[in-house]
């Protein structure tokens, strides 16, 4: 697991937080609204913050594919797959924490409801699913459909039910 973590480069680290930090700057909305509404609403976090993510995560998955052949061979096919697919998981969720993170910081929890809870939970397997459709690149020839249908899911998600 720990060579797969030194393909998380400080550039593309620097570049999401510097998008996180632009989130109050963009929406412009005042204290009265609570963080999930901030992030299911919001068209900056959803067209611009979680499509880089998805984007990056492609980019790691085509430099995976690049050296598979070695890491096939030390680790074996499945333990291959098992780690590659742990440390894709494993980054979403850190991304999303920090997001989640961040956004509570800034806006606070002013009208909690259940409905909103589920809406967080909701969107949180949502995008785990996306990263898992672009984690069936891993070993196949480049396609264009394993990063367009996360962001069409993403879009359909985000401007279906908000």
């Amino acid at each position: 697991m720990t060579p797969l973590l030194k393909l998380v480069k400080k550039q593309d680290t620097i570049s999401l937080i510097i998008l996180i930090l632009l989130i109050p700057v963009v929406t412009r909305l005042n204290g009265s609204v609570n963080f999930i509404y901030i992030l299911l609403t919001s068209n900056y976090i959803t067209l611009i913050l979680n499509i880089a993510c998805l984007v990056l995560m492609y980019k790691k998955i085509m430099i995976i594919n690049g050296i598979n052949h070695t890491l096939i061979t030390r680790k074996g096919y499945k333990n291959t797959k098992h780690n590659i697919y742990a440390f894709m998981i494993m980054t979403t969720l850190l991304f999303l924490a920090i997001l989640y993170g961040f956004l509570f910081l800034v806006y606070g929890i002013s009208q909690m409801s259940i409905k909103l809870l589920l809406m967080l939970v909701i969107y949180t397997l949502l995008f785990l699913f996306e990263i898992s459709i672009i984690y069936l690149q891993f070993n196949r020839k480049s396609n264009i459909l394993y990063i367009a249908l996360p962001i069409i899911i993403n879009l359909a998600y985000h401007y279906m039910f908000f």
